[in-house]
């Protein structure tokens, strides 16, 4: 059974970077045409030779550098919040429902929403982008781990309780494991929504705070036309998603969601 999940995982691998393989050719061969601007469509080989002289003149690695911690920073307070405001909404059912009621109106809303306020509250800087990227990840960090918690079939936690657990140990025990695949999908998200507003903040604030990250690096490239550039910084985003999908996400998934039996796949 192991052996054939992996079997089965390296088939997905091989069939993603064909994938990725075949797009980036795809890319090239369509540059060559000289159907569209090179300006504006340049060839991916210039993308990548761009993106080796901007990793080897050291400002692209610190750009990615301050974009991670920010990102870190913003989503690690999003995780605490949305662990306490959780907490509070497991114990008390009137604060169940002022939660509900709040991700039905703040959930929809897009981080980049609240950029004006967020210049009236704090200024420019990278607490503004902090604060963004918590207010983009604490939803969907709240929605999946609400949900989880609530989901969590009560014979479970009448199991739990009747082997003598209680407190911590019911809640490390058993809410925990039952709501994990709950967890871990709303971290994706948050990770995926402190990128985008990470990107679209430090945009804005970068410009004027004088320091960026990443999407700090796009917006002056694109603002001088150097446009291989722009996508080299793209791809390096996209890049660090892959990584940290399959270096993080699917190893803790590998290690619990998929150990214990609590996916199809």
């Amino acid at each position: 059974m192991k052996e054939r999940a992996g079997i089965t995982q390296r088939k997905k691998t091989l069939n993603q970077v064909i994938f990725i393989i075949g797009a980036l050719i795809g890319w090239e061969l369509l540059a060559w045409t000289g159907w569209f601007p090179p300006l504006l469509f340049p060839k991916m080989s210039q993308v990548f030779i761009h993106l080796w002289a901007e990793l080897s003149g050291g400002e692209l690695l610190q750009r990615v550098v301050f974009s991670l911690y920010i990102i870190g920073l913003g989503l690690g307070l999003a995780v605490v919040t949305a662990a306490l405001v959780t907490t509070g909404a497991m114990l008390f059912p009137l604060l169940s429902d002022w939660v509900q009621a709040l991700m039905a109106v703040l959930h929809p809303l897009p981080g980049i929403a609240i950029l004006p306020i967020i210049i009236l509250w704090l200024g420019t800087g990278s607490r503004s982008i902090v604060a963004v990227i918590w207010f983009s990840s604490l939803w969907p960090l709240i929605a999946n781990l609400h949900t989880g918690l609530r989901s969590v079939p009560t014979t479970q936690i009448e199991v739990g309780r009747n082997l003598g657990l209680k407190g911590i140990q019911l809640v490390r025990s058993i809410l925990l494991p039952g709501a994990f695949p709950h967890i871990l999908t709303g971290l994706r998200v948050g990770w995926a929504r402190a990128w985008q507003a990470s990107v679209a903040a430090e945009m804005v604030f970068g410009a004027s705070g004088g320091e960026g990250g990443l999407g700090w690096f796009i917006y002056k490239k694109r603002f001088f036309m150097e446009i291989p550039s722009v996508f080299a910084g793209m791809i390096l985003i996209i890049l660090i998603g892959l990584l940290v999908e399959r270096l993080c996400f699917e190893e803790v998934e590998r290690r619990t969601v998929r150990r214990w039996g609590m996916t199809s796949e």
